[in-house]
């Protein structure tokens, strides 16, 4: 086994590999990183992955808003889930000469079920903002990754919509969603997506939620939580405490 490759597939691995790009700004990151995106995902959401699925990421996805049939599709197949944070980069123009021109998308995580893709984009509890053409370019990520999968958008909020998109305000998901959505179909490589039919489509899609609906969803789940071994149940409220703390720590 490639070592790398071992690194890699842990998101304590990931995450340092993202700091390592982050030059003289990784002294903002002396305070454990508190506030940072990507140091809330891979604190908060690992613990979640490792809780059990059904009780804890279950119904956390449960309790979201928007896209209720895929949300469900996907809760029904949580237990089998493969569940990768901080994960590698997609391209929407791999082809494209620089780095910056081939549409990158760096999604906080994803999760793949027997049905469904979910792609993650949390953003920070903190005052935070969308790129312009950010929700636009993950959503045809999305769809394009799921394939025969139904796609689901899982944002994780700081605060309940509408959301802050650079240069142009507070908006509403759908309307930051389709403010690009057909230059960034007409940009990306081999697309025969339908502008108009995904516009028609984002809100059987995309899905929300906050981080104070994540942890008072594990707090009450782990209140509620029991099993006939108490090493278990301690080690479940360790994991749910895990959570909790850290989306404390970096409110």
């Amino acid at each position: 086994m490639n070592d790398q490759a071992a690194v890699n597939r842990s998101v304590l691995g990931r995450l340092l590999e993202e700091l390592s790009w982050a030059g003289a700004s990784i002294r903002a990151y002396r305070d454990g990183g508190r506030g940072y995106e990507n140091v809330l995902t891979a604190e908060a959401l690992a613990g979640l992955d490792f809780l059990p699925r059904q009780a804890f990421l279950g119904a956390v996805v449960s309790a979201g808003h928007g896209a209720d049939r895929a949300r469900m599709k996907f809760v029904g197949e949580v237990e089998e889930a493969v569940v990768t944070l901080l994960p590698d980069e997609f391209k929407l123009r791999p082809a494209a000469p620089t780095y910056q021109t081939q549409m990158v998308v760096q999604p906080d995580g994803i999760m793949v079920s027997p049905n469904c893709f979910v792609l993650i984009e949390a953003k920070r509890i903190r005052t935070s903002s969308f790129q312009p053409e950010q929700l636009a370019r993950e959503y045809v990520t999305a769809v394009r990754e799921a394939g025969d999968r139904t796609p689901l958008l899982l944002l994780i909020l700081g605060s309940a919509p509408p959301v802050t998109v650079r240069g142009h305000g507070r908006m509403g998901i759908e309307e930051a969603v389709a403010l690009h959505l057909e230059s960034v179909v007409d940009r990306m490589d081999g697309s025969d997506l339908d502008p108009a039919m995904l516009v028609d489509q984002i809100s059987d899609v995309f899905a929300w939620t906050t981080w104070h609906d994540v942890g008072r969803v594990v707090a009450d789940q782990e209140r509620r939580f029991a099993a006939d071994d108490p090493s278990v149940v301690a080690s479940v409220r360790r994991l749910a405490a895990s959570v909790t703390q850290a989306i404390e720590r970096h409110s």
